[in-house]
């Protein structure tokens, strides 16, 4: 029985390419154009390693392939659950190796007043204590309409892990399937918010406002830029991992091999997320930060 583990895969050079069916890649539909640019370069580089695909699925739909042998790798944006902990064990163990961060937007209707929420007013609104926008200074707000994408897409999971310390969500909390659902309740409803992935967020741009999130209140809030998230200032951030059975295919070590080091986590961040394994520097120039 192998324990669950965080590191790197050490393994030699990609094999040799065999007849063998591909391996497969389970992730979440959002990060599929980061993975697909990494599998590239991949290929390019080691063109006689087995190749690699992508099968899109939820963060719980993908462990459950990984636990049932039916993928060889899955993304995960969050900590795993102690049930997927379980089958793990039961399974000779797995490991998850984390490669890149995202943040989590917290998203209004752009008739909102309300600029900036910190993470303590946040989990008072998703476990049902805080229910008025009255309550977070928007008077004639009314009540507020809260939703989180359902529980198995990562981001449920990850709120319910980070953000409520394993506590439930309110009964009140609406959980569409989609991510995309949850946006377009916020873009057409001015009393509702929502916790969804940075690059749908920047996506619908003017459709929703983002907030400024601070740790607790009466501290600093910090907007969600490029900065804040390379620099891991923002106050909601997941981690990005690339979790495998215990003993993964030499093909499947050499590609996280190839993820954490300096071609791939190039990669990551020109696709705009944080480099989680090798040190960055921010750089101003007239255009913006590099």
């Amino acid at each position: 029985m192998a324990a669950l583990a965080c590191g790197a895969c050490s393994s030699p050079s990609p094999p040799r390419k065999t007849s063998s069916p591909p391996l497969t890649l389970a992730g979440t539909e959002y990060l599929s154009p980061l993975f697909r640019a990494e599998i590239r370069e991949f290929r390019d580089q080691y063109p006689d390693a087995d190749s690699i695909v992508i099968r899109p699925s939820g963060s719980a739909e993908g462990m459950e392939q990984l636990v049932n042998g039916e993928v060889s790798m899955s993304l995960l944006l969050r900590e795993l659950t102690d049930p997927e902990v379980e089958a793990a064990i039961r399974r000779d163990g797995m490991q998850a190796f984390p490669v890149a961060w995202d943040a989590v937007a917290v998203i209004v209707n752009p008739a909102s007043p309300i600029e900036q929420i910190s993470r303590t007013e946040l989990a008072a609104v998703y476990r049902g204590e805080t229910k008025e926008w009255a309550s977070l200074g928007w008077r004639q707000g009314g009540e507020i309409i809260t939703l989180t994408a359902g529980p198995r897409l990562g981001i449920y999971a990850y709120l319910e892990q980070a953000l409520l310390g394993g506590d439930p969500y309110a009964p009140t909390v609406y959980a569409p399937p989609t991510e995309e659902e949850v946006v377009e309740v916020v873009a057409t409803r001015r009393n509702a918010l929502a916790c969804v992935s940075r690059p749908l967020a920047e996506g619908v741009g003017s459709r929703v406002k983002t907030l400024r999130v601070s740790q607790a209140i009466g501290l600093e809030s910090i907007p969600l830029t490029r900065e804040t998230l390379f620099t891991r200032r923002y106050p909601l951030l997941k981690p990005i991992s690339v979790a495998t059975s215990a003993h993964p295919a030499a093909t499947v070590s050499s590609f996280i091999n190839f993820v954490s080091g300096i071609d791939g986590q190039r990669i990551i961040a020109r696709h705009g997320y944080a480099p989680a394994t090798v040190p960055i520097r921010i750089i101003r120039t007239a255009e913006g930060v590099e």
